[in-house]
């Protein structure tokens, strides 16, 4: 449910959070050991958590962002 001012719900953003926690720490998760440059921020990340968008690879703390503003657009979209 989106809220009535087009943004997204409390809900939903700390559920993008728990999921982003849950990908970080999952052990099974297929993402090997060691560091990678991150496409996003530039910085040397630690691979566990980040997410691979097409041909970009994300941190975690960047593929948090991206999924907090595609939610944002698209509750925008779906706006009053």
């Amino acid at each position: 449910m989106m809220s009535i001012a087009g943004r997204p719900t409390d809900r939903q953003v700390e559920a993008v959070y728990a999921v982003m926690r849950l990908l970080r720490r999952d052990p099974t998760a297929d993402a090997p050991d060691g560091a990678f440059t991150c496409d996003g921020c530039g910085r040397d990340r630690p691979r566990g958590g980040s997410v691979a968008y097409g041909s970009l690879t994300l941190c975690n703390g960047c593929a948090t962002d991206y999924e907090l503003v595609r939610l944002a657009d698209s509750a925008r979209r779906a706006g009053p």
